[in-house]
């Protein structure tokens, strides 16, 4: 790899000159293997040239200039607990609980992918390189904007998941995998190390005219279009890239969890029209008290996912016994 002068000790800061930019297999080995061990149950990796047809304000670039290799990492999430959410959607039916949902679909799983970013990024600075780890789940910018309703979190994990061969995009704009179709949550690492890149993924998982966009009739608030004119399309990787246009607003009404059937305490009738950021606050100021409780003690939490629960990839009809007309 050129002229290398590397520390490994602890609290010394490391130092490489001259990297060659030629994929380094031995390298991707050793830190797939790593964080393997670690807990990941997907790694993916692909080259920064990937994202050229995604949005520019999520790109790693703006963290880490010299960015070279993307990392994706996935941590399978629990299935009895979407299936739970899949049935109680089926029959629109409140859930009997949320709580492990929002638990073990997020809340226990985001530390654990931090702490695989901070690892994977650990790995390759002791060897002299580089590594800008993202956190799971924290937006950058707190307040919602009408381009981010949520606020934007520092990159997309989704779009890198697909640009590190991970998968392809759902019409729900969820990642979908041939290994766990939606269950999954992601996290990612910027680097400038010479990784070698995942082939894209060619296969085609999602359909959702054959589906009949089952995750659209699934979402409470209409977030999700019903029909196929109702897309984003993209490149990644050079390859065609193609997802529902979400409503963002009146996703994130579901999941801030403004309604009972997608675990919140009272209906907050939606507008008909967009509030701006301050009036959406004071929306959320009219949610039940004691659910405030929920999150003071668990930290934030999801409340929606009937899209991701009801998605069949890669589960054969019939598994949940979902039909929602």
């Amino acid at each position: 790899m050129g002229t290398t002068t590397v520390s490994l000790r602890r609290g010394k800061s490391s130092s490489v000159s001259g990297h060659d930019s030629t994929p380094d297999k031995n390298l991707s080995e050793k830190l797939r293997a790593y964080l393997l061990q670690e807990g990941a149950d997907l790694i993916g990796f692909g080259s920064v040239e990937r994202l050229e047809g995604t949005p520019e304000i999520l790109r790693p670039q703006r963290y880490l200039p010299d960015t070279a290799s993307l990392i994706s990492i996935g941590i399978h999430i629990n299935e009895a607990v979407c299936d739970l959410i899949a049935r109680s959607a089926t029959k629109r039916e409140v859930p009997p609980s949320y709580h492990s949902f929002q638990l073990f679909t997020l809340a226990i799983i985001n530390p654990q992918l931090d702490e695989l970013a901070f690892l994977g990024a650990k790995f390759l600075e002791d060897r002299g390189y580089k590594a800008y780890p993202f956190p799971a789940n924290l937006p950058h910018i707190l307040k919602p904007s009408k381009e981010y309703p949520g606020g934007p979190g520092d990159v997309s994990h989704r779009h890198i998941a697909v640009a590190c061969g991970l998968g392809q995009f759902g019409w729900h704009n969820m990642l979908l995998t041939p290994q766990f179709g939606t269950r999954q949550k992601l996290t990612s690492i910027a680097t400038n190390a010479p990784l070698v890149p995942n082939p894209m993924f060619d296969q085609k998982l999602c359909e959702p005219e054959k589906c009949g966009f089952l995750c659209a009739r699934a979402c409470p608030t209409a977030a999700i279009p019903r029909q196929i004119e109702g897309k984003v399309s993209i490149k990644i990787g050079g390859c065609p890239v193609e997802y529902g246009k979400l409503v963002g607003w009146q996703c994130r009404w579901g999941c801030s969890g403004m309604l009972k059937c997608v675990g919140g305490y009272k209906n907050i009738p939606m507008p008909k029209e967009e509030p701006d950021d301050e009036k959406l606050l004071e929306y959320k100021a009219m949610t039940d008290r004691w659910q405030e409780r929920v999150s003071n003690l668990a930290g934030l939490l999801p409340y929606c996912g009937r899209c991701l629960s009801v998605c069949p990839v890669p589960r054969e009809a019939g598994d949940t016994d979902v039909f929602i007309p």
